[in-house]
């Protein structure tokens, strides 16, 4: 088994560039986990991340916890069913990672969960995970607080970035004719050469 320990964890938070962190025990597992978090800007929003190898299950996980709380008995209902079904499309675009809900105390949150029991787990690997998490909290953890406060729906979000796809699809049709045509145009120079020269 790989051996992912709070010390190397504390190494790659460094080269990270982040040298605010607390390290926390966990009674029954064979390492704690690092607490830290960090800020989208100086005026902006402020986010939790703990990193903790559960070593005993053979995985690392990075989660941001308490992005925001939605709970059953005191949301609405609509805006419940707009907050999940934004989560499930998110999760579902993205590759790696996956917001989730605790229907104990609506708590929101995100993380990646990375399997170390096969290979080390390298600083690149790390880097990765850290890249992931804080490009999907930044882009989606105010999304979703607007959504529950009712100033937007999960069907805006996804209309948004359907829109968003189409554009980038279209451009890149747009770049491939070009490149066909392009190609095209040599194909055709190319072959007049050879002939001339035959002549």
């Amino acid at each position: 088994m790989a051996e992912v320990t709070l010390q190397l964890l504390r190494q790659y938070l460094e080269r990270f560039g982040w040298s605010r962190y607390q390290l926390v025990e966990e009674p029954y597992e064979k390492e704690g986990m690092i607490v830290t978090g960090w800020r989208s800007s100086p005026q902006g929003d402020g986010y939790h991340l703990a990193i903790d190898p559960m070593v005993e299950q053979g995985s690392l996980s990075f989660r941001a916890p308490h992005l925001l709380y939605a709970p059953l008995d005191s949301t609405p209902g609509e805006r419940l069913h707009e907050l999940w079904l934004a989560m499930v499309h998110i999760s579902h675009r993205l590759v790696l990672g996956k917001f989730s809900y605790d229907s104990a105390d609506g708590e929101v949150r995100f993380s990646v969960d990375v399997p170390i029991d096969q290979s080390p787990f390298s600083y690149q690997q790390f880097l990765h995970a850290m890249r992931v998490v804080i490009e999907a909290v930044e882009t989606y953890a105010p999304l979703l607080r607007r959504i529950v406060a009712g100033q937007t729906t999960a069907k805006a979000l996804i209309a948004k970035e359907s829109a968003g796809e189409e554009a980038m699809t279209s451009a890149f049709g747009q770049m491939l004719r070009e490149m066909l045509q392009a190609l095209e145009r040599e194909r055709g120079s190319g072959q007049e050469e050879p002939s001339e020269a035959r002549s």
